[in-house]
This record gives C-alpha cells, sequence and structure tokens, in this order.
C-alpha cells in the first residue's frame, strides 16, 4: 500500500550555491595576471592586503577584462544562480538579468597557518571563488587528526544551525578549477593548512543588472 504513494522532498529554505568548472585555459589566464603583478614594480598600487578580514599574507586587485571570456562566464553563471532559485521557488520576479556590475575583484595567496575567519561580504549581492592553485598539503586526510574528517585548508560555508533534517554547513575540499557562487550574505571561512605550498584563489563580489521582464 505504502509503496504506492507518490512524495516529493522539498528544498525551500536556505541559501544556493552554484558550483562550476573552469576552462584550464581561464584557470592559466588568472595565474599568470597574478603572477606579472607579483613581479612587477607597481605592484604596491595593487596591494589590498590592508582590506583582508583574517589573517591570509597577500590581496591583490585583479582585472577581469584582461581574461578572455570571463567575465562573460561570470554574468551566465550568476545569472544561473538567480534563474534556478526563481524557478525552483515559482517566485514572479518582475526583473530580467542582462548583465554583470562586477563591484571587486581581487587574488588571495595564502601559506601554512594562514587562515581566513567566519565573515561574509558587504558590496554586492553575489560573491564567488575559484580556486587557482592547491598545494600537496591540503587533501582528503588532515596532517594531525587522520581519524577525524579533513578540514585542514578547506572552505566552508556556514548557515543556520544543523538540526534534524537541516545541515548548518557545507565543507569543501579546494580543487584547481572549481568555482564556486553564493550569495554575498552567507558566511563562509577557510581553514588553516600545514606544509608548503600556496593555496592560491580568485574572488569577487557582483551584482546583476536587471531589466523589467516582459513575460511577467
Amino acid at each position: 500500500m505504502t509503496s504506492n504513494i507518490e512524495a516529493t522532498v522539498l528544498a525551500p529554505f536556505g541559501p544556493r550555491i552554484i558550483e562550476a568548472t573552469i576552462p584550464t585555459p581561464i584557470i592559466e589566464a588568472l595565474n599568470a595576471q597574478c603572477d606579472e603583478i607579483l613581479d612587477s614594480s607597481d605592484r604596491d598600487d595593487l596591494d589590498l592586503s590592508n582590506d583582508l578580514v583574517g589573517h591570509v599574507r597577500e590581496e591583490w586587485a585583479c582585472d577581469i577584462e584582461k581574461v578572455p571570456d570571463f567575465g562573460n562566464m561570470l554574468f551566465l553563471l550568476t545569472k544561473g544562480l538567480y534563474e534556478h532559485f526563481t524557478l525552483e521557488t515559482k517566485a514572479a520576479h518582475p526583473e530580467k538579468p542582462t548583465s554583470l556590475i562586477l563591484h571587486k575583484s581581487w587574488f588571495i595567496r595564502s601559506f601554512e597557518n594562514d587562515y581566513n575567519p567566519t565573515h561574509m561580504h558587504t558590496s554586492g549581492s553575489y560573491s564567488c571563488v575559484l580556486f587557482l592553485k592547491v598545494p600537496d598539503a591540503i587533501s582528503d586526510t588532515n596532517s594531525k587528526n587522520t581519524k577525524k574528517k579533513a578540514t585542514e585548508g578547506y572552505l566552508d560555508f556556514v548557515s543556520g544551525t544543523a538540526l534534524v533534517c537541516c545541515a548548518g554547513n557545507k565543507c569543501i575540499q579546494p580543487v584547481v578549477g572549481s568555482m564556486y557562487i553564493f550569495p554575498s550574505y552567507l558566511f563562509h571561512t577557510a581553514y588553516p593548512f600545514y606544509g608548503p605550498g600556496e593555496r592560491r584563489s580568485f574572488s569577487a563580489n557582483m551584482s546583476l543588472g536587471v531589466e523589467p521582464n516582459e513575460a511577467v
């Protein structure tokens, strides 16, 4: 009798996150831009380290216009996140995304023991993180306690409290080429790792330019 019951699991609450794999040529172009900044005699003009909220050594301004197709890719993915939410929740919305408004974009270089405490972003409606370099020290096991779930060097999104049928966080192992786009208000943290190498990432704060949706 019960085997004939039709049922659907609903997930109407909580922020959505898009996970995407970015093509290698874009990763290489972003890394090349960051390396060029590090080798430049004018790099102090691009130093954003004073803006850092955590114990991370370096933050540098990034110009995505120097990376062909990347800006349009960010727009399409962010637009997709917006449209997925409105479709999933059947939300009537009188606006149609038409462009990406970039408020700020930057590189972060972190090394052993560096970390970013739990924080949110205050400019823009959407934020993203894209992993450009990941050291061998960040893996699927912990170096200090192998019996516990790996978190060293991981990105952790935090939303609310873990309750019955409700997760309180989403912990993600950094992988080169993996990008996550999320609402800027979503709290997140980057845990420290222990060992040689550099964890390098690209981040941005964005909004969507919109126009009235004639279909509504």
